[in-house]
């Protein structure tokens, strides 16, 4: 597959648009439009949503800013503005889980419904963000895995190659594979959150569970591919959130199933 060489979409003047914030800016809009979508099919009040998503939603990006600036503090501890400048790419997924969701916690448990309820329809909606915003890293040139020569292998600048693949031209495109299985799970909680009713062993809430085990399970996967981890420790830092989002995700059903 092709690979952008120009990471800059818009130039105007001093101002300088790249791609990446564009996908990352449209899949925030197509994934909020779809929660409230969501939540107005299951009776909910879609603009009470619409009211806090932009609190939600900053919430995560700074969660997933943070989250990689602690990881390479190194880096950063000498150069603040380049901590929080995002237009180069620099936001993991996890931060923006675990502080998104908190945050929506938080808003959301006095609404008259319940947390529950709402945390299917933004659960739902969640991975069709991610399918979108992973295609920044093609912008970016970044996120990719091992080297192949697979049809559909992207190619990359030497400049971004790692340091012991320069030989290398073509790689895995692990950013395509995480976008198509978040378009996979998007598609089956949207149908579970419609239809709820059918389903004897579904519980409201259970979304969020199901949604942590698989994209724990597929992160793990598509890690032991990539060649660009942060690492905590021996293992790269998104293998230890991912153990973590699997049995966080595994004790969410357990809870729900045996509370509803």
């Amino acid at each position: 597959m092709p690979t952008l060489t120009d990471p800059v979409a818009i130039s105007l003047g001093p101002l300088e648009i790249r791609w990446y914030a564009l996908f990352i800016v449209l899949g925030i809009v197509l994934a909020t439009w779809l929660a409230v979508w969501l939540a107005n099919q299951r009776g909910l009040n879609g603009d009470r949503l619409l009211d806090i998503a932009p609190i939600i939603i900053l919430a995560a990006i700074v969660g997933a800013r943070l989250y990689y600036v602690i990881l390479e503090w190194d880096r950063f501890r000498h150069d603040l503005w380049g901590a929080i400048n995002v237009r180069g790419g620099g936001l993991t997924i996890h931060g923006a889980i675990i502080l998104g969701a908190l945050v929506a916690w938080i808003l959301l448990r006095r609404e008259k419904e319940g947390v529950w309820p709402w945390f299917d329809v933004i659960i739902a909606a969640l991975p069709l963000g991610q399918a979108i915003g992973r295609w920044g890293n093609w912008a970016n040139q970044e996120a990719f895995g091992t080297p192949t020569d697979l049809p559909w292998a992207v190619t990359i600048d030497p400049s971004r190659r790692p340091v012991g693949y320069e030989q290398y031209a073509t790689f895995h495109p692990t950013f395509l594979y995480e976008s198509i299985f978040s378009l996979m799970l998007c598609t089956v909680l949207v149908l579970l959150v419609l239809h709820q009713e059918r389903f004897t062993w579904y519980r409201s809430g259970m979304a969020l569970g199901i949604y942590l085990v698989a994209y724990g399970a597929a992160r793990l996967l598509l890690e032991s591919m990539r060649t660009d981890s942060l690492y905590i420790g021996p293992l790269p830092a998104a293998y230890w959130l991912s153990y973590a989002l699997i049995i966080v995700g595994a004790a969410v059903i357990l809870f729900r199933r045996r509370s509803a």
